[in-house]
């Protein structure tokens, strides 16, 4: 993708898991303009006023993200603030996660299904594909994961940890409702099929659950787009 002006729409795309909108931000620490600031509702602009630094351009490239998003369901969108853990509150009616990384800022929402009894969290992640970390393998993969990628051919290594790190994140972000806290890397295990397909297995410290957990991985237009969606199992 050729970058455009900073906060204008980069793409938007569909995955199994839900509408993607992207907006371009500025990989630096300047203050979002004042015309951006309009084009949020007033309670994100006056939130985002408060925040300096990177934290505004990506805060306002997010919920520009989510309100395109919103818009690819045919739905409005409220003001999305955080929440006490600094997650985004879920707007009424849909499940909603945001991400960013350098300059792009992505949002992925869908509908939540009315016949179904059982809350669904949807959590996302976006990642560049380098500069290669190998070093971060033993902080983030258990040690069946880490045997399963040793075993892979060396140039295939690097995107097996960053595959398997930015699911990790997704998994974090949608089970942070149910369980309000952090939850470490080791806490999750995930294999992953070559068709985008991500199997999970949690290893919770605290004992919570048990939960029903879906995620994939995709390529999206140059960087690694996860997500998960997770809903507690009947007992």
């Amino acid at each position: 993708m050729t970058p455009w002006a900073p906060y204008e729409l980069a793409c938007q795309d569909a995955t199994p898991h839900g509408v993607v909108a992207a907006v371009w931000i500025p990989d630096r620490p300047e203050p979002a303009p004042p015309e951006v600031l309009e084009r949020l509702h007033p309670a994100e602009a006056a939130f985002a006023a408060t925040l300096r630094g990177y934290r505004q351009g990506q805060f306002a490239g997010g919920r520009l993200a989510a309100r395109s998003a919103a818009n690819l369901l045919g739905g409005t969108l409220g003001p999305v603030l955080p929440d006490a853990r600094g997650a985004p509150q879920r707007p009424p009616g849909l499940l909603l996660s945001i991400s960013h990384k350098g300059s792009l800022a992505i949002a992925m929402a869908s509908r939540v299904d009315a016949a179904v009894d059982t809350p669904i969290t949807l959590g996302a992640d976006l990642e560049d594909y380098g500069p290669p970390r190998p070093g971060i393998a033993p902080r983030v993969l258990r040690p069946e994961e880490l045997a399963e990628v040793e075993g892979l051919p060396e140039a295939r290594r690097w995107i097996a940890i960053l595959l398997r790190f930015s699911i990790k994140e997704s998994i974090y972000k949608a089970l942070d409702p149910y369980v309000q806290r952090y939850v470490g890397f080791h806490e999750a295990s995930v294999s992953l099929d070559l068709d985008g397909a991500a199997h999970v297995t949690l290893h919770l410290e605290h004992g919570e659950g048990p939960f029903h957990t879906e995620a994939r991985y995709d390529w999206f237009h140059g960087r690694i787009l996860t997500s998960a969606r997770i809903w507690p199992a009947r007992r």
